[in-house]
């Protein structure tokens, strides 16, 4: 018994907290279900992720709020401490304990990927997309931050602000093509762990019929009869096998056992264009 309950103490490590990264998973989840909330008939997405012709793979956009007359790009940032924007445009940011992280010019970065989507809109369709702005959100409280300069290409909130904008919209619906074109890009696999962690990224092989499921696992039980893994479409696996996946911010990719899985959510299937 104990040398089984030294392998699951084991496999629990590979997990450790990330605190930064699931505070600001935390609030890009938040983010979104107040923006969806005060969008009226907007079309409201998160995670669209579109092909660059350019220099090629996919950029991720945090979230698109799209109107009959308007279409927001929103990079959001869950960074603390403060920022400076250089002469380069790069954000300058100092962090609570004292030291400098240097990020690259967000805005223009922003706006090139709203540029990529608004071009692949009109190639699909022939249509021209409606004035787009970028916006940049600071969603932590404890982020020290000055508006932006009048010239610097996009509007900043914190996430009241945000959502107060949100509200003074004229939130009717994007056109029919427009709402298409949007749908049809692709967003991330999630994966939520066992004990709240939840993990973003490409399931590259999966055993199974790809649909979302949750996992119902033997838990400590497992430790004296070993890893049973029930899954919502009637699957049993009694090992340590699972989905091989490309993890967002990890080199390579790795298996994750089905036994630290509690639920798998897939993508929305690609359009031809997305």
């Amino acid at each position: 018994m104990l040398g089984r309950l030294n392998q699951w103490i084991q496999r629990r490590k590979k997990f450790p907290p990330e605190g930064h990264v699931v505070s600001g998973r935390l609030a890009e989840y938040r983010l979104f279900k107040l923006a969806r909330a005060v969008s009226g008939d907007s079309l409201v997405l998160e995670g669209i992720r579109i092909p660059d012709p350019e220099e090629g793979g996919r950029r991720e956009i945090d979230m698109i709020v799209a109107t009959k007359d308007s279409l927001l790009f929103v990079e959001q940032k869950h960074w603390s401490g403060s920022f400076t924007i250089q002469e380069n445009g790069k954000f300058l940011q100092k962090r609570k304990n004292g030291s400098y992280l240097e990020h690259k010019d967000i805005i223009a970065w922003t706006a090139r990927k709203g540029k990529i989507l608004c071009d692949l809109h009109k190639e699909r369709t022939g249509e021209v997309c409606p004035p787009s702005k970028t916006i940049l959100v600071f969603s932590n409280q404890n982020l020290e931050w000055e508006s932006l300069p009048n010239n610097s290409g996009a509007e900043a909130y914190d996430e009241i602000g945000f959502v107060n904008m949100l509200e003074g919209l004229e939130r009717l619906p994007p056109s029919e093509n427009l709402r298409e074109t949007l749908q049809g890009f692709g967003t991330w696999d999630t994966i939520h762990l066992n004990g709240g962690k939840t993990l973003h990224g490409d399931i590259i092989d999966y055993p199974f019929e790809r649909s979302d499921c949750e996992v119902k696992n033997s838990g400590l039980l497992g430790l004296l009869l070993g890893p049973k893994s029930t899954i919502s479409n009637g699957e049993l696996v009694n090992d340590l096998s699972g989905p091989l996946v490309s993890v967002v911010g990890e080199k390579g990719s790795r298996t994750i056992p089905f036994a630290h899985i509690s639920k798998i959510e897939f993508s929305n299937p690609k359009a031809e264009w997305g």
